[in-house]
């Protein structure tokens, strides 16, 4: 188990091979463009070593090895003969393992399971976004070497990766040999699906792989090493077994080798790709490592400054919490468009690196109000691709425009064809909707909603007013699943209701406000129907305060029937339960309204917080940010920071058991969001910034960064108040405490005292 060492970095200080899986994931290094796993420099194996670059997808053949065994999993989850004739999926494409290398020292490899380690020392270093290892090894034969490697993806340059490793003898003069190169034979789901076109072996060595089938999607990489030492060496390039590399012999007692790789694609250079690889390339030659180290340094200091949270008092949550805002930047590319944020950002194969709704709710917030200019490419993913989602609607015979539940590539719907319920989950729509007006709210940019935000908001208002069905004067949404799995085919799922009903309103709100006439999207008989949803949508609420999650919710059973063997726990089912039959949910639903979207909800929030959290049972990594947020709106502490542990934990603990698989994105980002909108109480909203900072006892001080309609804001939390400065003064905001009426403009200085 990975533990914080002393600079308060996430590491381990001894070497298991029964960690490799957990390990590669989270010692996984990136920059957003692409992301490599955190395999051993001189060993790759398969599942273990990777490297995915943004937006590069094919086919590949998935089987799914499942069993019906309950009523639950036949009626309502599985369709049999779709799983029958399921084959094909797209998935992103494991291109190499670009990180290949290997040090011969005398007549042995350096293997750490192979001799003896006397010392090891692995840590993700936050600071400069670098995998750094430290090693003493003996060979078995008393010859001890030091090995000290950082490797690193370029913050200042997209496509560049850089390996390095100091190597010491330091009791004996035996030969060294170094490999260092690119291993091919890697491969996807168990498919071998990047294949090499050509070699070019010059001074720097070029690998172009062929177009993959489906999508034409093509990369090409190259790689150059360089030796610093005081004697001079040999060199010779060779091919084996899928590695090309170069073999340095070398003798010396210290000696420096640096190692940087180029990637492109034809995805964002198109037919150019090869072309740019060999300009910037050849740049490289006439770089040294401290100058690419140096100008990488200030750029990823200057995006981890506008993420980091600092923790005083509590060094463990800021050991932890750090390194979950590292894995939540590393999966943001800050300055393209192809694809979009997914599940598990650029760390492995599982969910094929989809984008699904994780992204609009639970990640683009937090780089909405870090990176606002930056996170329009977020936005712009989904508007890109309206066409396709206007066509999925034509598919189903629909209006409007209906978005994949599970997009990569083209917006084309990619979700698995034998699962019932993601078909249904149809809140996707008025997800991405909300996030297009959760962007204005937080900057304020009425330009780039109007031209981008709006069509897609028009067309999805569109899609739901034809699915809506009128009856007993309420506008119903019938036979959808909400964002809780466990209970496919209902209606009037409260989080897609209120959603829905959020989207109509402010959509034609803001039509009104920028005198947008709305004959030039709409007719007038889609004008009065859409204000008429607005003002009669059907959003649940008993008197009591609660509101039920869908129609007859609370007449289901407490109580889970347990049925079968347990087949669906893979399917993120913590029993082979009859679900459609009780209350158990998968996911919070309704909690979401309260603590993510910071819409207007009636009802009781803490009942509903009691009640949904504890027929919760949290098979879904989304749960524990959500019930972050919940609890210390509500004032319970203790389970404030049990959840945020287990959010940004869940993968370094193993909580569900999947962490080889890649990182639980949404749930680490959760990590940031649960501070900002939980323990702070920040709101961004059109008109004010709205602060609700809680009381708490487990930590001193707590400081980030953030920006309101284009102003840079930071803030800090002590002794129960808060500090918030910035050193523009000629764009007065309004800050609001939430439930008083003390409103503050503006200033350089405001302080809150919490009463």
């Amino acid at each position: 188990m990975l533990t914080l060492n002393k600079k308060g970095f996430l590491g381990e200080n001894q070497y298991d091979l029964s960690n490799d899986p957990q390990n590669s994931t989270l010692f996984g290094t990136g920059n957003g463009y692409f992301g490599v796993r955190g395999s051993l420099e001189e060993f790759g194996a398969v599942f273990i070593q990777g490297c995915y670059v943004r937006g590069v997808f094919d086919s590949i053949i998935e089987i799914p090895i499942t069993f019906v065994d309950n009523e639950y999993m036949k009626k309502y989850y599985f369709d049999e003969q779709k799983l029958k004739e399921f084959e094909y999926e797209d998935s992103c494409i494991n291109i190499a393992d670009i990180t290949h290398l290997r040090i011969k020292i005398g007549n042995n490899y350096f293997y750490p399971w192979e001799g003896k380690v006397l010392s090891w020392e692995r840590y993700i270093d936050t600071n400069d976004g670098s995998l750094v290892r430290n090693v003493i090894w003996d060979d078995g034969y008393g010859n001890e070497t030091s090995l000290e490697y950082r490797r690193f993806a370029s913050f200042a340059d997209n496509h560049l990766y850089v390996v390095t490793c100091k190597i010491k003898r330091l009791n004996h003069k035996l030969e060294i040999n170094i490999e260092s190169g690119i291993d091919t034979f890697v491969k996807t789901n168990g498919q071998k699906k990047s294949k090499i076109l050509k070699i070019e072996k010059e001074d720097v060595t070029y690998l172009t792989f062929e177009k993959m089938p489906k999508y034409k999607h093509q990369v090409a990489i190259s790689y150059q090493t360089e030796i610093d030492c005081n004697n001079e060496f040999f060199k010779e390039s060779i091919e084996k077994q899928g590695i090309i590399y170069d073999n340095f012999k070398v003798n010396d007692d210290e000696i420096f080798v640096c190692k940087k790789v180029y990637l492109t694609s034809n995805v964002d250079y198109g037919n150019i790709f090869i072309k740019k690889l060999k300009k910037e390339s050849n740049k490289l030659q006439k770089i040294n490592f401290n100058e690419i180290y140096n100008i990488h340094l200030v750029e990823y200091k200057r995006a981890f400054d506008k993420i980091d949270i600092k923790i005083t008092g509590n060094d463990d949550l800021d050991g932890h919490l750090r390194y979950a805002n590292y894995q939540t930047l590393i999966g943001f590319d800050r300055y393209d468009m192809v694809h979009s944020l997914s599940a598990k950002n650029l760390t492995a194969e599982k969910y094929n690196q989809f984008v699904w709704w994780d992204c609009e709710i639970y990640q683009a917030p937090i780089f909405y109000a870090t990176f606002p200019k930056e996170s329009e490419s977020l936005l712009m993913y989904r508007y890109n691709r309206l066409n396709a989602a206007k066509e999925n609607a034509k598919l189903l015979g629909e209006k409007g425009a209906k978005y994949a539940f599970c997009s990569s590539v083209l917006g084309d719907e990619n979700v698995w064809s034998y699962a019932r319920h993601p078909f249904l989950q149809i809140h996707i729509n008025s997800d991405i909707a909300y996030s297009n007006i959760n962007y204005y709210n937080h900057t304020n940019n009425k330009d780039f909603f109007i031209k981008y935000g709006l069509p897609v908001n028009i067309e999805i208002l569109r899609y739901f007013a034809n699915k809506l069905e009128f009856n007993n004067n309420v506008y119903n949404l019938n036979n959808v699943t909400g964002t809780d799995e466990h209970h496919p085919y209902i209606n009037n799922n409260a989080y897609t209701n209120y959603t829905v009903q959020y989207v109509f309103d402010k959509t034609l709100y803001l039509m009104d406000k920028f005198n947008i006439d709305y004959k030039d999207y709409i007719t007038e008989e889609e004008y009065t129907l859409f204000n008429d949803i607005k003002e009669k949508m059907y959003l649940p609420l008993n008197e009591n305060g609660m509101i039920p999650q869908f129609d007859g919710y609370f007449d289901l059973s407490q109580d889970l029937e347990v049925e079968g063997k347990g087949a669906g726990t893979s399917f993120q089912m913590k029993q082979g339960g009859l679900y459609h039959k009780s209350q158990v949910i998968k996911q919070p639903d309704v909690l979401v309204l309260f603590s993510y979207l910071n819409i207007p909800v009636p009802g009781n929030y803490k009942n509903n917080f009691i009640y949904y959290e504890n027929i919760c049972e949290s098979s879904s990594s989304l749960t524990y940010p959500v019930h972050a947020i919940c609890a210390i709106d509500n004032h319970d502490e203790e389970k404030f920071f049990d959840y945020l542990d287990k959010s940004i934990k869940i993968d370094i603990v193993d909580l569900h058991k999947g962490a080889y698989q890649g990182v639980h994105a949404a749930a680490m980002a959760g990590g940031w969001y649960a501070i900002y909108r939980g323990l702070l109480g920040i709101e961004q909203h059109e008109n004010e910034l709205i602060i609700n900072p809680k009381k708490v006892t487990k930590l001193d001080k707590v400081e980030l960064n953030f920006t309101y309609h284009g102003i840079d804001l930071n803030i800090v939390y002590s002794n129960n108040e808060v500090v918030i400065k910035s050193k523009r003064l000629d764009n007065p905001i309004n800050i609001k405490i939430k439930n008083t009426d003390k409103v503050y403009e503006h200033l350089e200085i405001t302080v809150i005292k919490n009463d």
